[in-house]
């Protein structure tokens, strides 16, 4: 049978703030890659939009 480890308080605040920032660095690059991923389009379409935009003016 095996023993499950048992942790200091101290050392599960170190561990916990450890995976805290192993789950924040992951969002982080996922958001960066969302943001790379649709980038060109949001660029577009604001360039879509200020060209509409300048076509109506008088």
């Amino acid at each position: 049978m095996r023993q499950v480890p048992s942790f200091t308080p101290e050392q599960r605040a170190e561990i916990d703030a450890g995976l805290v920032q192993i789950l924040a660095e992951r969002e982080a690059r996922e958001w960066e890659a969302a943001i790379r991923r649709a980038a060109p389009v949001l660029v577009r379409r604001a360039a879509e939009q200020l060209i509409h935009h300048k076509e109506e003016q008088p």
